[in-house]
């Protein structure tokens, strides 16, 4: 087992050490697990910059291909013969939704903070 502090043993161990917080348990368990879990997320640290660098490298690099595997299936959508009766798979409008709503969300990152003062 690793030392990291982990919400659930801190919640424990809290219960266990105050005697009001047991007695708290045995009336209400509902309320009194709700204030031991709102208590232990205040404990919790903050993610590190890396990691939260790491998360937003994830997640651009998703958008991104979507936005690149949907503008190429656009593109070979356009010059692909279609034939009278045939069903496809997918539909071009479906396609141009998730393209562009790709592209407003890597566009969205670039635009500036509403919340940075200058």
């Amino acid at each position: 087992m690793s030392n990291r502090m982990r919400s659930a043993d801190w919640m424990v161990r809290a219960a266990l050490d105050d005697p009001a917080r047991l007695e708290a348990l045995r009336r209400d368990p509902e309320a009194a697990l709700k204030a031991l879990a709102a208590e232990a997320t205040r404990q919790l640290p903050e993610p590190s910059a890396g990691m939260t660098d790491y998360l937003w490298l994830i997640v651009v690099a998703s958008f991104a291909l979507v936005m690149l595997g949907s503008a190429y299936v656009i593109g070979t959508t356009v010059t692909a013969e279609a034939k009278t009766g045939a069903t496809y798979i997918t539909r071009s409008e479906t396609l141009v939704t998730i393209f562009t709503t790709a592209v407003a969300f890597l566009g969205g990152l670039l635009s500036p903070s509403p919340v940075r003062t200058r």
